[in-house]
C-alpha cells in the first residue's frame, strides 16, 4: 500500500502541491520563530560576554535587586584590598538627558570608565580617554548621529535637588526640580553595544565625574575584578563574598566567576526574548490550526474523488487497516516533504530578517549572529508531520467507512448523508451559547475582579471553537443567502456558483472556517487596538484634562510663553501655580493646580469640571468633604465634587493665597489643537521642552501619555496583522484547493454544460464566483465576529480607565480586508478556471470518474 500511496502522489502531484505549500508555511513559521529566538539569545550572550572580557571575576547584583552607584562606591576599596585582587572597577549606567549646540535633546546612557586602562572594553578612535570630572567620550555612532565632535559641549540633566518636608510651623522650601552640568567631549571611541539599552546614545566619563553627578540616578551593572598573577580565582571569590557580606550591601551583591556572571546577566536580560518568542509562537500555533483545517478539507475532497479506486483495492484484498495506512502515508509523505521545504525557507527568511535588522536598525537589535539549532529544524519538520497526520485522520476514516459493494455503486459523495453530524452540531451550538454567556457575565463582572478579563478571553475562544465545530450548519445558510442576494444578478453563472458551493456543505464550511479564523483574529486586533486607543484617550481626558503640563521652579516670562503658543499644533498656553496634595487618591498623589476660571476655560479639556472659588475641584467619587493641601502652609480646603479628574485637582487663586503658594512654584499648561495627529505629539513635546529650557521628561500631560501608548499599540497592531497574514495566506490556499478539486470532480458536468451552450467566459466566471462567494462570506463573518470580540476585549481591558466605551471601527480597513478576500478569491480561481477551459466538451464527456 505504500507503493500505491507514492504512485498516487506521483500521478496526482498537482493535487498535493497546494497542500504541501500550506504545510510549508506553517512549519516554516515555527522554524523561523525558534531560529530567531536562538539567534537573539546567542547574540545577547555574546554582547554580555564582551562586556566582561577583561575581568577575571565579577560582582553583580542579585536578581531584581537595584544597587545604586553611590551605594556600591564605598565597597570598591574593601574589594580592592582583598588578597589577590589587582583592581576593582565599577561598571554602572545612568540614563539621562543631554543637549548640545548641534542637537536639541537626546537620551544618553552614561557609564564610568574602568579605573585601570588595561581593562577598557572600548577602542579609542580619536581624542583621549576622559581625565577631568567633566570630560566625556562618545560612541562613534552617537557622535555621527548627533553631529558632535571633539571640543563640543553637552549639557546634562543631573540629580534632582531634594525638597525639604518642613515642620508644621515652618515653610516648605522648594528647590529646583532638575540641575544641569556641562561636559566637554574629549574623545570618540568604538563602544561595545549595551545589550540592556541597544538604542540609546552611549557616552563615558570618569569614575569621579560619574560618582559626583550621576551615581544617584544610575544602577550598578557589575564590579569587575582583575586578579594578580598567580591568584586562585575560587579563593579570591570566596574572600570577595565575605567582604560583601560584612558590608551594608549584604544580600544585594554576589561574587561570581565570569562565566557564571555572563550566564546570570544573559538570563536576566533575555526576558524580552522570551516574550517575543512566545508572541511569535502564538501566531505560529494559529497558522498550524488553520493549516490543519485546510489540509483536512483538501484531503477529504481527494479521498472522496477516489472512492471507486478504494473500492477496487478492497475487492482485490486490501484491508481497512491497509487503506487507512495508505491515506495517512500519503499525508505523512507530503507533510514531511513540505516541512523540509518550509524549514529551508525559514532559514532563508531568518537570514533575511537578520540582514535587514543589522542594516536598518543596527542600534536596536543586538542581532549579529545567526544561530540555526538542530532542535529548531527538527521541531519544524515534526510540527509539519504531526499537522498532516492529525489532518488526515478524518479523511482516512471516510476512506474505509463504506463496503466495497457500496463504493462500486453510482454514488454522489457530495450529497451523501451525514448521520453522525447532529451531536457535533449540538456541541458546537452549546459552545457558542456557553461562550456568549461567559462573555456577557465577564463584561458586567470585570469591575469586581480583573480575573474576569481571562473569563472574557475564554468566552471568546469558546465562541470561535463552537463556530468551527458547527460550521456546517452555520456557514452554508449564510452562503446561500449571500449567493441569492449578491450573485443572482450575474445570471446563470451566479446561480450555478451558489448551487455548487452548497452541493457539499461540509467542504464549503471547512474551507470558509479556515479563512474565518484568520480574518476574525485580524478584525479583533484592529477593532480592539483602535477602540482601546480611543477609549484610553477619552479616559485620560477625564482623569487628567490637561493636554500638556510642565512643572517649573521659577518664573516664566512672556517671551517664553509666547514661544510655546507659537508652536504648530498648540492652541493656547497659560501659567498656573502648584500646590501639593498631602494624601494619595486612588493609589497616586494628584497634582493640584491653582488657576483662575477664565484661564481654565481656555486651557482645560472639554471633560474638565468647573472651578469654584474657594474650593478644590475633585472627582465625583471623592469621599471626604475636604482635601488636605500644602503650600508654604498646610490647610484643609472644602471640595467641589464634579467630573472625573482624579490625577489633577484644580482650585482658584483665593485658595492659593491662603496657602501661601510660592511665586516660583509655577507650571505651564498647554492645550493642543483639536486636529493634532498623534504622530505630532512627540514633536510638540520636544518643542515645548526647548522653549521652556527643561528636559522633555518633565513635559507630561494626557496628550503626551496618549502619544506614548498610541505608538506602542500601533507597533503591536502592525506586527500582529503582519504575522496573521501567514494564516490568511494558508486559508486562501485552501480556497484555491477547494475550487481546483471541485473542477477535477466536475469535469463531466462542466463538459456537459459546455455542450449545452455555456461559454468559456461563463465557465470561468462560474468558478471565480464560487471562490469569491466562499472567501467573501468568510471575510464578512470574520469581520463581524472579530469586530464584536474586539469591542468586548476593549471593554474588559479599559473598564478601569474610562467610564465610557469608545468604539473606533475603521471602515476603510474593513473594506480593505473584504476587498483582499474578493481579489484573493478571484486569483485562487485563475488556475482552476484555466484548467477547466482547456478541456473540450467531447474530451470531458469521455472521462469516466
Amino acid at each position: 500500500m505504500i507503493a500505491v500511496a507514492l504512485a498516487q502522489i506521483r500521478i496526482h502531484w498537482a493535487r498535493f502541491l497546494a497542500i504541501g505549500l500550506g504545510i510549508a508555511l506553517a512549519a516554516g513559521f515555527v522554524a523561523t520563530t525558534l531560529i530567531i529566538n536562538s539567534s537573539l539569545q546567542d547574540s545577547l550572550e555574546h554582547a554580555v560576554g564582551r562586556s566582561f572580557e577583561k575581568a577575571d571575576l565579577a560582582v553583580i547584583p542579585h536578581r531584581d535587586v537595584f544597587v545604586g552607584g553611590d551605594e556600591a562606591s564605598p565597597l570598591l576599596g574593601p574589594l580592592a584590598d582583598v588578597d589577590g585582587v589587582s583592581t576593582a572597577s565599577l561598571s554602572a549606567r545612568t540614563v539621562t538627558t543631554g543637549r548640545g549646540a548641534s542637537f536639541s535633546e537626546s537620551s544618553f546612557a552614561l557609564s564610568p570608565v574602568p579605573a585601570d586602562e588595561r581593562h577598557d572594553t572600548f577602542d579609542m578612535v580619536s581624542g583621549q580617554r576622559p581625565d577631568a570630572r567633566t570630560d566625556l567620550v562618545l560612541d562613534t555612532r552617537t557622535a555621527a548621529d548627533l553631529a558632535i565632535g571633539i571640543g563640543d559641549e553637552i549639557r546634562f540633566t543631573v540629580d534632582a535637588v531634594p525638597v525639604g518636608s518642613g515642620d508644621d510651623d515652618m515653610p516648605v522650601y522648594r528647590g529646583p526640580s532638575q540641575s544641569s552640568v556641562t561636559f566637554s567631549v574629549v574623545g570618540i571611541a568604538e563602544l561595545r553595544q549595551d545589550p540592556a539599552r541597544p538604542g540609546a546614545s552611549r557616552a563615558l566619563t570618569t569614575a569621579a565625574g560619574y560618582q559626583e553627578y550621576f551615581a544617584q540616578q544610575g544602577d550598578v551593572i557589575a564590579i569587575q575584578i582583575a586578579l594578580e598573577d598567580g591568584a586562585d580565582p575560587e579563593t579570591v571569590r570566596s574572600q570577595l563574598q565575605r567582604a560583601i557580606d560584612e558590608s551594608e550591601l549584604d544580600g544585594s551583591l554576589e561574587a561570581l566567576t565570569v562565566d557564571d556572571a555572563v550566564s546570570a546577566k544573559t538570563d536576566r536580560l533575555s526576558g524580552g526574548n522570551v516574550v517575543v518568542t512566545g508572541f511569535l509562537l502564538v501566531f505560529a500555533g494559529i497558522s498550524v490550526i488553520v493549516a490543519i483545517l485546510v489540509v483536512s478539507n483538501t484531503f477529504s475532497v481527494i479521498v472522496a474523488g477516489r472512492r471507486r479506486e478504494f473500492a477496487l483495492l478492497r475487492c482485490l484484498g486490501a484491508t481497512r487497516v491497509q487503506m487507512y495506512a495508505s491515506v495517512v502515508a500519503e499525508g505523512l509523505f507530503v507533510g514531511v516533504l513540505g516541512s523540509i521545504f518550509g524549514v529551508l525557507a525559514g532559514i532563508l527568511v531568518s537570514r533575511g530578517l537578520m540582514a535587514a535588522a543589522v542594516r536598518y536598525w543596527p542600534a536596536e537589535f543586538p542581532y549579529d549572529t545567526l544561530t540555526i539549532p538542530v532542535s529548531a529544524l527538527i521541531s519544524g519538520i515534526v510540527v509539519g508531520a504531526l499537522l498532516t497526520i492529525v489532518a488526515t485522520i478524518r479523511p482516512a476514516r471516510s476512506a474505509i467507512a463504506v463496503t466495497p459493494l457500496e463504493a462500486l455503486q453510482p454514488f454522489d459523495v457530495s450529497i451523501s448523508p451525514r448521520t453522525r453530524a447532529r451531536p457535533r452540531h449540538l456541541v458546537g451550538f452549546g459552545l457558542i451559547g456557553l461562550g456568549t454567556l461567559l462573555v456577557i457575565v465577564s463584561v458586567y463582572a470585570v469591575s469586581t475582579s480583573e480575573r474576569w478579563i481571562l473569563g472574557g478571553a475564554l468566552g471568546g475562544g469558546l465562541v470561535v471553537t463552537g463556530l468551527v465545530v458547527s460550521s456546517a450548519k452555520i456557514i452554508p445558510p449564510v452562503v446561500a443567502w449571500a449567493g441569492e442576494v449578491l450573485f443572482s444578478p450575474w445570471g446563470v453563472p451566479g446561480q450555478l456558483a451558489t448551487l455548487n458551493t452548497l452541493r457539499n456543505p461540509q467542504r464549503t464550511a471547512a474551507t470558509a472556517t479556515a479563512l474565518i479564523i484568520g480574518v476574525t483574529l485580524v478584525a479583533t486586533i484592529l477593532v480592539g487596538g483602535m477602540s482601546t486607543k480611543a477609549t484610553l484617550s477619552h479616559g485620560l481626558d477625564q482623569r487628567y484634562p490637561v493636554d500638556v503640563s510642565v512643572p517649573l521652579s521659577g518664573l516664566v516670562d512672556d517671551d517664553e510663553l509666547d514661544e510655546v503658543r507659537e508652536i504648530p499644533g498648540v492652541s493656547t498656553a497659560v501659567i498656573a501655580h502648584r500646590a501639593e496634595a498631602v494624601e494619595d487618591f486612588e493609589g497616586s498623589r494628584p497634582e493640584i493646580f491653582v488657576l483662575d476660571p477664565d484661564s481654565a476655560d481656555t486651557v482645560l479639556g472639554d471633560a474638565a469640571a468647573d472651578i469654584v472659588s474657594g474650593r478644590v475641584t475633585v472627582p465625583e467619587d471623592y469621599s471626604s468633604a475636604t482635601v488636605r493641601v500644602r503650600g508654604l502652609t498646610e490647610m484643609s480646603v472644602p471640595v467641589h465634587r464634579d467630573g472625573l479628574s482624579s490625577l489633577a485637582f484644580f482650585t482658584t487663586p483665593e485658595v492659593g493665597n491662603d496657602l501661601g503658594i510660592s511665586a516660583t512654584t509655577t507650571a505651564v499648561l498647554v492645550r493642543l489643537d483639536e486636529d493634532v495627529d498623534v504622530d505630532e505629539i512627540a514633536r510638540i513635546r520636544q518643542s515645548v521642552a526647548e522653549a521652556l529650557d527643561v528636559s522633555s521628561e518633565e513635559v507630561g500631560g494626557s496628550a503626551v501619555a496618549r502619544g506614548t501608548y498610541s505608538e506602542l499599540i500601533d507597533v503591536m497592531l502592525a506586527g500582529a496583522v503582519a504575522l496573521l497574514f501567514v494564516s490568511v495566506v494558508i486559508a486562501l490556499i485552501g480556497v484555491s484547493n477547494t475550487v481546483s478539486l471541485s473542477v477535477i470532480e466536475r469535469r463531466r458536468e462542466n463538459a456537459l454544460m459546455r455542450a449545452l451552450g455555456l461559454s468559456i467566459a461563463q465557465l470561468r466566471t462560474l468558478l471565480a464566483l464560487e471562490a469569491v462567494l466562499i472567501s467573501s462570506v468568510a471575510a464578512l463573518l470574520g469581520l463581524v465576529l472579530g469586530g464584536a470580540l474586539g469591542i468586548v476585549g476593549t471593554r474588559l481591558v479599559t473598564h478601569g480607565y474610562s467610564t465610557d466605551l469608545i468604539v473606533d471601527v475603521s471602515v476603510v480597513s474593513f473594506l480593505g480586508i473584504l476587498g483582499v478576500a474578493v481579489i484573493a478569491g478571484i486569483l485562487s480561481a485563475l488556475a482552476p478556471a484555466r484548467r477547466a477551459s482547456r478541456l473540450s466538451p467531447v474530451e470531458g464527456l469521455k472521462l469516466d470518474f
